[in-house]
């Protein structure tokens, strides 16, 4: 390879070329409005905005050029000028090609090229792309002014290259963060998962000594812990992102409190500390996604009650707030917040100094990610503090909705007071100890269960007996739960509930699309996968 080559081919160069994102692009106004601006400034017919390849020229932005060439808007390295910019790194300034000892034979001097002023386009790592420059068709004399224009243009032309270079990076780089959280959540997750359906079994098994189902409700209490601390890494992930989705829907904000405050009952009790709801909006209609609301409730009681001193009293407040909003106050007498962190308290990983981290743990995730939620509402959150040792209180403050009277849920027998329904259900899960426990569950609710823990043996299976219900893990050996599913679903009509320790939306889309009625994130609390087996009877 000659040197010439060995420039053009370098994959440093190469690579940044790619990831400014340019090549084979349609033409943009931004690049456009500069190569016209040459043209009438400098005087000439003609203003391009050239990006070398390693074998091509490609035109970003080309002004006065033959139509023909235009829309092809790119000509092998034979026929530029440009790639001499780039070996060089430095403005090639010519005034008649014809007479120039490296040009005078290039095809382009037969086509009208004669007179041409280019000037590199170098990124901040000093690795040229290319160059912006000015041609005639007749020779002429560049003026130092006019070479300094020029290179004004095209340091403009190069901030609009490196903001989309830029852009494409931070794209890329969400990307691999998604992908990271998502692995990072599947990996977790997977282990967690027999172990909470094996604390569940033996905390329900009614022979089990009294202090023996103190110590297992225990571990299932800090499995449950560690779900959900994978799961506010993910709502994380989505609210960073600008991925949050929200099922919005009629609520009555009243309802949603009360029952925060009983999901609550068991924090409060071990304090022990007293929470007290005062209703008094008038107006307490809103819509919006009642897990996500139900969850900053949850977070800024929880966090009320863990800060709050022991025998304290907590209030769980609705007010009407100007322009038909409503106001949510949560007040604590505990140990508040001094006034140097009050104003970082809604920022990632603030946890009010090193002493509040070793006395009360957690990460500090808790109220950035109710930040998110609530403006992702159109809402509002804010805490107010006298400083240490006097209290905190916590406002929410979200858009109210004229809603008709909002009919109340009739109330749903508890799962163990219903008539058992038998199934005959097909589980499969290539992970050994899930598939044990899971299925010994299963059986002990006196479902009928079959199991495999690859695709082809599933499908074996089903082509032996007909299967109420496949409850099926995603990812397997041999192929996919989807694929599964769907193949399935062609022979006939079979309900199913997918099991994953991916739990972003696309995963959940991605799982309906198959066929399946409900997507479950691993590990599995055995009770709603019972309460779901049962509603889907």
């Amino acid at each position: 390879m000659d040197k010439t080559a060995e420039v053009l081919a370098d994959a440093a160069r190469l690579k940044a070329l790619r990831q400014a994102a340019l090549l084979d692009t349609p033409p943009e106004e931004a690049f456009d409005r500069l190569t016209r601006l040459a043209a009438r400034i400098l005087g000439v017919p003609v203003s391009l905005v050239s990006l070398v390849d390693k074998d091509r020229q490609f035109f970003k932005s080309c002004t006065g050029i033959p139509e023909a060439l235009a829309l092809s808007r790119q000509t092998p390295l034979t026929h530029s000028f440009c790639q001499h910019a780039v070996l060089s790194g430095e403005p090639v300034i010519v005034e008649d090609a014809r007479e120039h000892p490296v040009l005078k034979d290039n095809p382009a001097v037969a086509l009208g090229v004669v007179a041409y002023a280019g000037i590199p386009l170098v990124t901040p790592d000093g690795l040229v792309l290319g160059s912006f420059c000015a041609i005639d068709t007749k020779p002429r004399e560049w003026t130092q002014e006019q070479i300094d224009l020029l290179r004004d243009l095209t340091a403009a032309a190069m901030t609009e290259i490196e903001l989309r270079r830029v852009a494409d990076e931070l794209r890329r780089s969400n990307e691999a963060k998604d992908r990271f959280f998502a692995m990072l959540s599947h990996e977790l997750r997977t282990p967690l998962s027999p172990a909470l359906l094996a604390a569940t079994a033996v905390a329900t098994d009614a022979e089990l000594p009294e202090r023996l189902r103190e110590d297992v409700q225990l571990i299932q209490r800090n499995i449950e812990l560690e779900v959900r601390l994978i799961d506010s890494l993910l709502d994380l992930t989505r609210i960073t992102n600008g991925k949050l989705r929200l099922h919005s829907q009629a609520l009555d904000a009243h309802d949603l409190l009360a029952a925060s405050v009983a999901m609550c009952g068991a924090e409060a009790s071990a304090k022990p500390a007293v929470v007290r709801l005062d209703l008094r909006a008038a107006r307490h209609a809103l819509r919006g996604d009642s897990a996500k609301l139900q969850q900053v409730v949850c977070n800024l009681l929880k966090n009320a009650i863990k800060f709050s001193s022991t025998h304290g009293e907590i209030v769980v407040r609705s007010l009407d707030e100007g322009a038909g909003s409503l106001k949510i106050e949560i007040s604590d007498k505990g140990s508040g917040i001094a006034p140097d962190v009050l104003p970082h308290v809604f920022n990632l990983f603030e946890q009010g100094g090193k002493a509040v981290t070793q006395r009360f743990g957690g990460l500090g995730l808790g109220l950035a990610i109710c930040k998110g939620i609530v403006e992702a509402h159109g809402g509002s959150i804010s805490a107010v503090s006298e400083g240490t040792g006097r209290g905190t209180t916590m406002t929410v403050v979200l858009p109210g909705a004229s809603l008709p009277q909002l009919p109340k849920a009739a109330p749903r027998a508890p799962a163990e007071l219903r008539p058992p329904l038998s199934l005959k259900i097909l589980l499969v899960e290539d992970h050994e100890d899930s598939l044990r426990a899971m299925s010994r569950l299963l059986r002990k609710l006196e479902h009928q269960v079959t199991t495999a823990t690859c695709v082809s043996t599933a499908l074996e299976a089903a082509a032996l007996e007909e299967f109420d219900l496949l409850i099926s893990d995603v990812g397997l050996p041999d192929g996919t739960g989807l694929e599964l599913m769907k193949e399935l679903l062609t022979r006939r009509p079979i309900k199913g509930i997918a099991l994953t320790g991916y739990g972003m939306e696309s995963d959940i889309q991605q799982t309906h699309e198959a066929g399946f009625q409900r997507h479950l994130t691993k590990p599995i609390n055995f009770i709603d996968l019972q309460e779901i087996i049962q509603e889907m009877a």
